[in-house]
This record gives C-alpha cells, sequence and structure tokens, in this order.
C-alpha cells in the first residue's frame, strides 16, 4: 500500500531516536511549566486528557517495542505520527489552551515527518499538523483569532517541512553520487572490486545446481601497449575491453573491473566446463576485434584469462579468486592468448 510506504523512516534508528527525543523534550517541557502556569491555566477536561495520555503512551510503547514486531512495524511506523499529533490536539482541546506554548508542539510532529520521512510523507504529517492546528484553533479561539494563529503557524510548519525536505533529498542525492563513485569505476563503467566482492559472496550463498564460476583475465603485454600509444591509449583499450566484456556477458553476471589492466566476470549457476567455454570465447572475440587507439590507428589486443569454480576449487570468495588468479598467470606462462582452469582442489 502506498501509504505505509510514504510513512515509512528511512533510517529506522534514527526515527527511533528522534521520537524519543521529541517525547522526551515534550514531556519535560510540560512537566516544568505546568506547575508555573497552573494559577492561569483553566480547568482539565479528564476524558479529553485520558484520551491523549493514551494515545501519548501508545506512541511510546509502539516506538520501544517496534524492532520486535516484525512485519507490522510498518503499520506502527504509519500510525505512531499521526497517533502523536491526536495525543497534541487532545491535550489542547484538554487544557483549553490555543496559546503558542500549546500549538508549538505541532512543530515536533512537522520536524519528525521533514527529517526522516520521503516527500509524500512528510506531506501526509504536515497536513496532519494543520488539521490539528485548526482543530485546536477553530474550537477555542474566536474566528478571528483563530483564523489569524492559523496562518501564522501554518506558514511556519510548511516552510519548515518544505526547507528539512529539501535538504534531506540533497543529501540522499549526494549520497547516491557518493555510492556510484565507490562501485563504479570512472574510467570504464564497470563495477568496482568493492561492490564485485559483495557480489560474489552473495552468488556463493544460494546453491545453484552448477556452482559459481569466476573468470579472470588481463590484457597481454599492456605495458608495451601503453608505451607505445601512451596512458591515454593504454585507457582507450580498457574502456573498448570492458565494452566488448559487458556484450558478451549474460543476465545476472557482473563485470568488474579489479585494478590496472586485470578484470573479471563473474558467472553464478555455471558450471567449470560452461567458464572454460566462455572465457575462449572472449578471448577470441577479444582478438578479432579491431581496436582503436587514435584517429585511423588500430591494434590487435590479445587478453589471458583463467577460470576457477565453486565449490569444485573454492568454497569462499577469497579462496575462488586465488584459485583463478593461479590460473590467470598459468595461462600467462604457457604463452599468453589463451585460459587455464584452476586444477586446485576445494579441499586443499
Amino acid at each position: 500500500m502506498a501509504v505505509l510506504d510514504w510513512m515509512q523512516p528511512r533510517e529506522v534508528g534514527a526515527a527511533r531516536q528522534t521520537v524519543a527525543l521529541l517525547c522526551g523534550v515534550g514531556v519535560t517541557v510540560t512537566v516544568i511549566t505546568y506547575p508555573l502556569l497552573a494559577d492561569d491555566a483553566p480547568a482539565t477536561d479528564s476524558v479529553l486528557a485520558t484520551s491523549a495520555l493514551v494515545a501519548f503512551t501508545a506512541v511510546v510503547v509502539i516506538t520501544a517495542l517496534v524492532r520486535y514486531l516484525g512485519e507490522t512495524s510498518r503499520f506502527a511506523w504509519a500510525v505512531c505520527p499521526l497517533l502523536a499529533v491526536s495525543a497534541i490536539v487532545l491535550v489542547d482541546l484538554a487544557t483549553h489552551d490555543a496559546s503558542i506554548r500549546a500549538q508549538i508542539f505541532f512543530v515536533f510532529s512537522t520536524l519528525y515527518g521533514g527529517a526522516l520521512l520521503p516527500r509524500p510523507g512528510a506531506i501526509v504529517m504536515t497536513l496532519a499538523s494543520l488539521a490539528g492546528e485548526a482543530a485546536v484553533v477553530l474550537s477555542l479561539l474566536s474566528f478571528r483569532d483563530a483564523t489569524t494563529g492559523f496562518l501564522y503557524m501554518g506558514a511556519a510548519l510548511v516552510t519548515t517541512s518544505l526547507l528539512l525536505v529539501r535538504s534531506a533529498e540533497r543529501q540522499a542525492a549526494m549520497m547516491a553520487v557518493l555510492e556510484h563513485h565507490a562501485t563504479t569505476d570512472p574510467l570504464t563503467g564497470l563495477v568496482t572490486r568493492r561492490f564485485f566482492d559483495v557480489a560474489t559472496e552473495a552468488a556463493l550463498s544460494p546453491a545453484g545446481t552448477d556452482g559459481t564460476s569466476l573468470i579472470l583475465l588481463d590484457v597481454d603485454r599492456f605495458k608495451s601497449i601503453n608505451d607505445q600509444w601512451g596512458h591515454p591509449g593504454g585507457d582507450e583499450i580498457l574502456v573498448q575491453v570492458s565494452e566488448l566484456l559487458v556484450t558478451l556477458a549474460r543476465r545476472g553476471e557482473v563485470v568488474c573491473r579489479l585494478g590496472g589492466d586485470e578484470m573479471a566476470v563473474l558467472m553464478p549457476d555455471c558450471s567449470a566446463a560452461n567458464a572454460q567455454r566462455r572465457a575462449e570465447e572472449i578471448i577470441a572475440r577479444v582478438r578479432e576485434h579491431p581496436f582503436t587507439v587514435g584517429p585511423g590507428e588500430t591494434v590487435t589486443v590479445s587478453i589471458s584469462a583463467g577460470t576457477a569454480h565453486s565449490p569444485s576449487n573454492a568454497h569462499d570468495a577469497l579462496t575462488l579468486y586465488a584459485a583463478a588468479d593461479a590460473a590467470l598467470y598459468q595461462a600467462k606462462r604457457d604463452g599468453r592468448d589463451r585460459v587455464s582452469t584452476s586444477v586446485l582442489s576445494a579441499t586443499t
């Protein structure tokens, strides 16, 4: 349900802390100031006050227990903020208090929505706060005073919510950019080692029928390419090899630049024999591909590859990489432009 999604906090831990803080501040301020204002305070409506206490207690208890509620916590997070607004309204009506000291607590619910909820949820909380504000001032003040108070407080609530939402969205966008840079190689557009390690662990977790295979590749005599064509020429070769690997990759496979000219292809649910055939296909396609290093300049490139398979050669990501790396170096020792398959046993 869309409304439930809107009301889920971006960070549950931060939401719990914020609710605890706002509730604590509200209770503390009320306890400290009420005796000072008791002489001027109107009689309290006991029914409304009891209802407010029940609503407030429900917010505190549900928030404290939300980590243990499982799937129902989505409903709890949607209901609790609205219960809190209801509690504020009931307290103000019970005490017949429409002063600024009573209305200010509607800012708390708006702060929660703007700081911790996605934009639609923030709008819901702002509208709820505005509705609560209107209910209080229209019930307790003359129409003129209610209208004036609502406009002033409403402007404050809307402005607060807008500024918080815009700030949170800017921060989220910045974090998305940083995350993208952390997981994407800026030269080739392939994923980085950081993301690849996570993907490998995930691929090794399920018990696929054919296991998981890994191909490590690097460009043969890449230093000579850099020496002849300069680093811009070498970068062009890496970009074009990466593009070729991506076109040859199948659904669910992950292509990574590990560093320098070394790349990897992670192939979930792929047998050792299929991995070797795929590696041979990649090597043949690279050999046949005309690589450009400048206007009208083409070069022939070859690569070497090493393959390893889990569970045949390894049971974990580190050992799988080590097995493929050893096979890659064997391919280079055997003359390059070829595939070598790991012969290591997972039990050794």
